[in-house]
């Protein structure tokens, strides 16, 4: 039992869902058979309604006339049968009785249809001399009754009838005509409404042919929105930013990739040619050792370099979190110093910092791009200079960090590039005994900006110095 309900519902599934084309038909389908219905509904009751009011027109001017008589004739009735008698004769589908107060028949029609309508109800209520009623006949024959009461001297009750079967064959004939037109438009309506819509939807398959087509070396195709249509602009435009944003992250995976085989290759070719010019002649102690603590110091900076890229890569992830509280922001920068001092103190650089105020941040992130920026500038700056590091409470943000050096300054055409990572403005690319040069630490100070919500802009002169502004915002960005 199980097994079979598990069957039918994986073959439910399994079901491909209807085109839009489809869709659009059967809907257009539907749409148009409700209003066919309608329209036959409508017009079949008109029809009948003026069936019925010709059919009572005709049983009106039948008793008028006997009524005319009995007034003219009083209590002579032959003038009475004789006119039932022709009306007989010449509408056999009409039936006329007179009776008096008594209920006695005075005069009525014979032949075939006086039986089949011997059951008739006598109905004066039921009708007056304007209005009619329906009745079925012991035959299955339906009739039109009206009669009327009529006090002339003395009271008379006057039945007319009209057999309606060959207005309800007419009828019948016109509800089946119209069925079959109906059909016939459906049908057409499907087909037609099938085609429009694969019509209409035709840009959508370009649209489709275009994706097909698309690969990584040709990203760099638009779809022209101009010529669409004005429900499909939208949907081109989004596309044409989905393939711009597409082409921007794939260039800048390629040159990602590039620099990363370009920065492991030279401490790579570094950490094998010391090992082969070891292994190819004799060294002493003194010399094996030298190799391995410049292996060592390669070793730190591949190290480094995976660390750098792997909180590049985490930072950049959708779900990536950060723990913020309130920090005491002199209080952090403090504590970067207080690492650095010793390298400044050796170089003659003096680290300074600047006003107080409290940051909403995640300390281990602050005080990372705070050692970036600080490490950064050590390098840059020239023996007996000057790191300042400035503290200013903002009115639109919680505070803004100042990092200024006083050393040989960014130049112009390097400086919109600094922030990429791997680039470098001081184009050699040499090992220094801190491991430093790598082209990541703006980088990642930029993507801790990003993960706070705040902004870096970075200002520099030549042989004047650089300035950094982090600016932090008053709250947590959202999402």
């Amino acid at each position: 039992m199980y097994s079979n309900n598990a069957a039918r519902v994986m073959k439910r599934n399994d079901r491909r869902p209807l085109s839009i084309a489809w869709h659009l038909a059967m809907w257009y389908a539907l749409l148009s058979s409700v209003l066919i219905i309608a329209f036959g509904v409508v017009m079949y009751s008109a029809l009948k309604e003026q069936m019925r009011s010709d059919d009572d027109q005709v049983l009106v001017g039948k008793i008028a006339e006997l009524r005319a008589i009995l007034s003219q004739r009083g209590r002579d009735y032959s003038r009475l049968r004789e006119e039932i008698e022709r009306e007989s004769a010449t509408s056999p589908a009409t039936y006329l009785r007179v009776q008096d107060a008594k209920g006695t028949v005075i005069a009525e029609t014979g032949g075939s249809i006086a039986k089949h309508l011997s059951g008739m109800p006598n109905r004066p209520e039921a009708g007056t001399a304007d209005s009619g009623f329906d009745w079925i006949a012991g035959d299955g024959n339906a009739y039109r009754i009206m009669s009327s009461h009529l006090v002339l001297g003395q009271s008379f009750t006057v039945l007319a009838a009209m057999d309606r079967s060959d207005d309800e064959k007419l009828l019948a004939t016109f509800w089946r005509s119209l069925s079959f037109v109906g059909f016939l438009a459906v049908t057409m309506a499907v087909a037609l409404g099938y085609g429009i819509a694969r019509k209409g939807l035709r840009p959508v398959f370009k649209l489709a042919d275009i994706v097909e087509q698309l690969d990584v070396h040709r990203l760099s195709h638009r779809v022209d929105e101009e010529s669409w249509p004005e429900e499909l602009r939208p949907l081109a435009h989004k596309f044409d930013n989905l393939l711009s944003r597409l082409e921007a992250s794939f260039s800048r995976l390629s040159q990602f990739s590039a620099d990363i085989a370009h920065e492991l290759r030279t401490p790579l070719q570094i950490l094998g040619g010391e090992a082969e010019l070891t292994l190819t002649r004799p060294a002493s102690m003194e010399g094996y050792r030298a190799c391995i603590e410049s292996a060592a110091d390669e070793y730190e900076r591949l190290s480094r370099m995976v660390d750098a890229l792997l909180f590049l890569a985490h930072s950049e992830q959708p779900d990536a979190h950060i723990e913020r509280q309130m920090l005491d922001a002199k209080q952090e920068v403090m504590a970067v110093f207080d690492f650095y001092q010793a390298m400044a103190d050796e170089q003659g650089i003096t680290l300074t910092c600047l006003g107080e105020g409290t940051i909403l941040a995640d300390s281990a992130l602050l005080r990372r791009s705070l050692s970036n920026l600080v490490a950064n500038a050590l390098r840059h700056t020239p023996d007996c200079g000057q790191i300042t590091v400035e503290i200013q409470p903002q009115p639109e943000r919680a505070i803004t960090l100042i990092v200024r050096d006083t050393g040989h300054g960014i130049p112009p055409e390097d400086l919109p590039r600094v922030l990429e990572r791997f680039y470098r403005a001081d184009a050699p690319r040499s090992r220094e005994a801190q491991g430093a040069g790598s082209g990541l630490g703006l980088a990642i100070v930029q993507s801790i900006m990003h993960l706070h919500g705040g902004t870096i802009s970075i200002r520099s002169e030549i042989n004047r110095g650089t300035a950094v502004t982090l600016a932090f915002p008053s709250t947590p960005a959202a999402g």
